[in-house]
């Protein structure tokens, strides 16, 4: 099976170019257009990276990164000379490889042949139980369900589980689970959570509950 890259842009023509592109050189291309697509998408381990296309992009790019990066993926973004500050703040989110634009074929080549594998920084045991949750490399069951998470959100549902019950403030939560917590921001610790949710809408028994102005606690009724 081919490597998977993700695309991440809003123009179409770019990107049936870099799906050329990486036709070619033995990978396949898949498109997200938002911040929701592109990690979506990356829940699945075929993903191998992505690519950032910078110009146009609807929302936060160095925060679209971390979240990337969270998730043990390799990140390539293409920038513009006058994305500067952007650039910035992309490498302090784990950008892998900068590639300005006009988008030079070597560069981008050298990119996605040097692309390492999804990082073990946060893998865990093939399985470990913890109170009713069965961890699993990539998803959790409860109550005989299997619900797919990133490595991240893993984390954060088993800090949170941790200490049923208790409020978790988001600054214990980043140092707790981020490998660099300097460079994580509460809007991302908010944006895990919500996906935490989302995965767990269907079950009566588990609640990530927020605590105004505190944090946020999980509540858990083994069934």
């Amino acid at each position: 099976m081919s490597p998977v890259i993700l695309v991440c842009s809003q123009d179409v023509e770019l990107y049936l170019l870099l799906a050329h592109i990486l036709r070619s050189e033995g990978f396949e291309a898949r498109l997200a257009s938002t911040d929701d697509d592109a990690v979506g998408a990356c829940t699945p381990t075929e993903i191998a990276a992505v690519l950032l296309d910078c110009a146009g992009w609807p929302s936060d790019v160095a925060r679209l990164c971390a979240l990337l990066k969270d998730a043990g993926i390799s990140v390539g973004a293409l920038i513009s000379g006058d994305m500067r500050e952007q650039h910035l703040q992309l490498i302090k989110a784990g950008l892998d490889e900068g590639i300005i634009r006009p988008l030079s074929p070597s560069k981008l080549l050298g990119f996605l042949h040097g692309i390492k594998p999804r990082s073990e920084a946060l893998a865990r045991p093939a399985s470990a139980v913890r109170a009713g949750f069965v961890f699993e490399q990539r998803a959790v069951v409860v109550g005989g369900k299997r619900i797919s998470l990133t490595p991240m959100e893993a984390r954060i549902l088993e800090f949170l589980m941790e200490r049923q019950w208790q409020i978790t403030t988001r600054e214990q939560l980043i140092e707790a689970v981020w490998p660099n917590p300097h460079a994580v921001e509460s809007r991302t610790v908010d944006v895990h959570i919500g996906r935490l949710r989302k995965a767990f809408a269907g079950f009566t028994n588990l609640q990530v509950r927020t605590v105004y102005g505190a944090g946020y606690a999980l509540e858990y009724h083994e069934s």
